[in-house]
């Protein structure tokens, strides 16, 4: 055959093939169009499983008249000006195909008017061709109806599943945006028949009580909100009692997009380590806010893949998020867990999805232990609190084994990284005191001192000379409690034995490792359950929470490995 240019018919079909696979498609796409367009209310209503007719309606902002025939023109859209623009994506559209895809294999009848403009439009295409325009007056908003889906390329039809499963598809699409704009209202519809329907007061626990049922919403917790790294993680995941056979209800948004992500899926599992049974999975609706120049959505043609500038920082977030919400509610319930300590999460590898089969929802993943070594590096594991002994050590459970916590260590990492923190930036927080004492010192100490008072003082010190070996001091850093001041500064200033002793100069940083060894808590104090889970949780948080900033260690793990071969349950 010899080489020719296709019709351009022909290419639209081709690249309608894209984006438009099935009703399920259609009604996504004109879903994210009504919400980039500011809508608060989307009613989607189908006739014969979509093919016949797919509704959608919603009371945005309209498309203004003079827009309305090039909003179907291939690659227009009002979202991207630049090549720069895709790098700072705020719209969950913005390729500006869908219209145009969406027209090239139906007839589509559009309504619209302009919140600005006093009159709407209405337009007739069939083949993406132009068939009748004019004026109408109608509310403000956009109602397109899509008819004859596939008329005009009988061979998708036969790749279509069975009415049933169609409808079913196309109300997940509705519910899933339900679930990430739960104030929006949504409203779905098939063959006259209430499927759907949210308030769209703002509050997800109602949404997730239409989709699956008071019982379900019942069961779910709320993500306690993380915000680190400019990530924020917040959602609903549900209670260890409540899990389903496959992962389908695991479900991710990242900026309002309902995403694929089978790392993302194993964050979520690795966050109910040793809570659920194996072969089970949670019912999760994860939202994940990160700024846009730290993502790539321009990945697949319907928008379901992104790629993150680092997936690590994302990956982890999710994971801590989760597994504190779930670690705090055992606390609180006292929840026995069923399972032992050498059950593992079966991480059994399903068919690779297939975006144009979207029956196909079990989501692949890799075993999670290759998994968290390669993204989670050396950063702390995120523990479960079991207790303290000796009133020294708190000990939990992790991902691989035992741990034990030195208790003044840890505090000591914890206060050493917040103060050096604070210092950087000039916001280190200072108590005044209500009275004044004065220190007397040998005159050793009291010459050491006095050449240190400017260092002292830009650490939160107020600190002045008065007469021969004395000094009144006003003002002391907040983390030094005010039963304790005297005892802090005399520590600082004569103990023995530590780098600051015998030297004329201090440095910061060797102050405030000094005061943070003097104030963080003492190994043989009793600390409650919460304090110690407070403890644990500002730890996860340090850059280096493996040492305490002298370079002892604030943690040692015993691996699952080693306590089974202790107990001889392994040769």
């Amino acid at each position: 055959m010899t080489i020719s240019i296709l019709e351009a018919s022909v290419i639209s079909k081709i690249a309608a093939g894209e984006v438009v696979e099935r009703p399920a498609s259609v009604v996504k796409e004109l879903l994210e169009n009504s919400l980039d367009a500011g809508a608060r209310t989307v009613s989607v209503d189908i006739v014969g499983s979509g093919l016949k007719i797919i509704k959608v309606s919603d009371d945005g902002n309209g498309i203004p008249a003079r827009e309305v025939e090039l909003a179907f023109a291939r690659h227009a859209t009002s979202k991207l000006d630049s090549e720069t623009d895709l790098e700072s994506i705020q719209t969950l559209g913005f390729r500006g195909e869908a219209l145009a895809s969406i027209a090239a294999v139906s007839q589509v009848e559009l309504v619209t008017r302009c919140v600005t403009e006093d009159t709407g439009v209405r337009l007739l295409l069939m083949d993406g061709q132009l068939k009748d325009r004019k004026s109408i007056g109608v509310p403000s908003g956009t109602v397109i109806q899509v008819e004859n889906l596939f008329y005009n390329v009988p061979a998708r039809l036969k790749f279509l599943n069975k009415e049933a499963t169609e409808r079913g598809l196309t109300k997940r699409i509705v519910s899933r945006y339900a679930m990430a704009y739960p104030y929006v209202r949504f409203s779905f519809t098939s063959e006259n028949r209430q499927g759907f329907q949210s308030y769209g007061n703002g509050n997800l626990l109602d949404v997730l009580s239409d989709i699956y049922g008071v019982d379900v919403a019942g069961n779910m917790l709320d993500i306690r909100t993380l915000e680190q790294d400019s990530i924020s993680v917040s959602g609903l995941v549900s209670k260890p009692e409540l899990s389903r056979s496959n992962r389908q209800e695991i479900t991710f948004y990242i900026n309002g997009r309902h995403i694929y992500d089978t790392q993302l899926n194993v964050a979520v599992m690795r966050a109910y380590h040793t809570l659920l049974m194996t072969g089970r999975y949670p019912i999760a609706v994860v939202s994940i806010v990160i700024p846009p120049s730290k993502i790539d959505v321009n990945v697949h043609p319907t928008k379901s893949e992104v790629r993150f500038l680092d997936k690590n920082l994302v990956f982890r977030a999710v994971e801590k998020a989760v597994r504190r919400t779930l670690l705090d509610y055992v606390s609180v319930s006292g929840i026995s867990q069923s399972i032992s300590v050498d059950d593992k999460v079966d991480y059994k590898s399903a068919p690779k999805q297939t975006y144009n089969n979207y029956e196909k929802q079990e989501i692949p993943v890799v075993d999670d232990r290759v998994m968290y070594a390669r993204l989670s590096g050396m950063e702390m594991p995120i523990l479960r609190v079991i207790g303290q002994t000796n009133n020294t050590y708190i000990v939990a459970e992790g991902p691989d084994g035992m741990y034990m916590i030195d208790q003044h260590a840890a505090h000591e990492r914890i206060l050493y990284e917040e103060y050096v923190e604070s210092a950087k930036r000039d916001k280190l927080r200072s108590q005044m005191l209500l009275q004044p004492f004065n220190l007397h010192l040998a005159a050793e100490d009291a010459e050491i001192l006095a050449n240190n008072l400017d260092n002292l003082s830009d650490l939160g010190f107020d600190i002045e000379s008065f007469g021969a070996d004395s000094f009144i001091v006003r003002t002391v850093p907040a983390i030094v409690d005010s039963a304790d001041i005297e005892q802090v500064l005399m520590g600082v200033v004569r103990h023995r034995g530590d780098d600051l002793h015998g030297v004329s100069e201090w440095s910061e940083d060797q102050i405030i490792k000094r005061v943070c060894r003097l104030v963080a808590v003492r190994s043989g104090k009793v600390l409650s359950h919460d304090e110690q889970m407070a403890l644990l949780h500002q730890l996860e948080k340090c850059k280096s929470p493996s040492t305490c900033p002298h370079g002892r260690p604030t943690i040692i793990h015993f691996s699952l490995n080693s306590i089974e071969n202790k107990f001889g349950r392994k040769g």
